[in-house]
């Protein structure tokens, strides 16, 4: 019962804040405007609290009891605040791939190669999206 009104809670307040979103312009893929960010972000927080609001209905699929790795939290944070410190010191690219290998590592993804080649994939990947095709500038 506490899952679903939780559910129900976050789902009414990602529809207000989608609604309230809706005062900003939107722009477009090349020229985003203020209201980019809050719509996609707003949207997605909808669906994902439709997802939760369905599942405390069925009570096979909750989740029930699992066991939550505190450390792990913690060490992900720890990383997270560090990406943050080096980002202007050390530029995008090396600070976005150290900083996701040492999550994936965290998270206790197997080997070194996989880590590697993920965080340069993904690096890469927002690099190209931001600096080519939005335009932004990245330390």
């Amino acid at each position: 019962m506490s899952e679903r009104l939780v559910s129900s809670f976050f789902l009414l307040m990602s529809l207000v804040y989608v609604y309230s979103a809706n005062e900003l312009s939107f722009g477009s893929m090349s020229a985003p405007k203020a209201g980019f960010l809050p719509k996609i972000s707003g949207t997605i927080a909808v669906v994902l609290a439709i997802i939760m609001v369905a599942r405390s209905y069925f009570p096979n699929y909750a989740s029930s009891g699992c066991h939550f790795n505190w450390r792990r939290l913690c060490f992900l944070v720890i990383g997270l605040m560090v990406y943050v410190i080096l980002f202007n010191l050390s530029g995008y690219l090396a600070t976005t791939f150290i900083t996701m290998v040492y999550l994936l590592k965290v998270t206790e993804t197997e080997g070194w190669l996989t880590p590697c080649m993920l965080s340069v994939g993904i690096a890469g990947c927002f690099y190209f999206v931001f600096v080519t095709l939005l335009g932004c500038n990245l330390p």
